[in-house]
């Protein structure tokens, strides 16, 4: 994995970090990662979810299509929030497909939408192959 890709990783949990502790969000999800990307950034990426007094879930989304299997890490701060989005994925929605059904716990404006999240990352790396 590529160096610029590491560090845009962990510049976007950082930022999630702080909108996290901020209270601009209830929580987030890191981008979108394949297994190396997550063993690559994870030591690193829960020291600084630790260290702004948060918590994280690791979450690998294996029930996704094929070429859609990323994980996660969920970055949270209450226990209702973590227990919100797991209802939310028990009744088989995936953020993969769409992230409308968690705005809510994600606390994103709808209108803004579009320009966070998944969409952002499939913008910033190309958008990423189905297969």
């Amino acid at each position: 994995m590529r160096y610029d890709q590491v560090s845009y990783i962990m510049g976007m949990i950082t930022a999630f970090c702080e909108c996290v502790c901020g209270g601009c969000k209830r929580m987030a999800l890191s981008p979108p990662l394949t297994e190396g990307e997550y063993e690559a950034v994870r030591r690193e990426a829960e020291r600084v979810i630790e260290a702004h007094g948060l918590r994280h879930y690791h979450e690998k989304n294996e029930d996704a299509p094929e070429g859609k299997r990323w994980q996660w890490i969920v970055i949270y701060r209450g226990e209702e929030t973590i227990g919100e989005y797991l209802r939310i994925r028990s009744e088989g929605k995936r953020p993969t497909e769409s992230l409308e059904p968690f705005y809510g716990v994600l606390s994103y404006d709808e209108k803004e939408s579009v320009h966070t999240g998944y969409d952002a990352y499939k913008e910033a790396f190309g958008g990423r192959s189905e297969g």
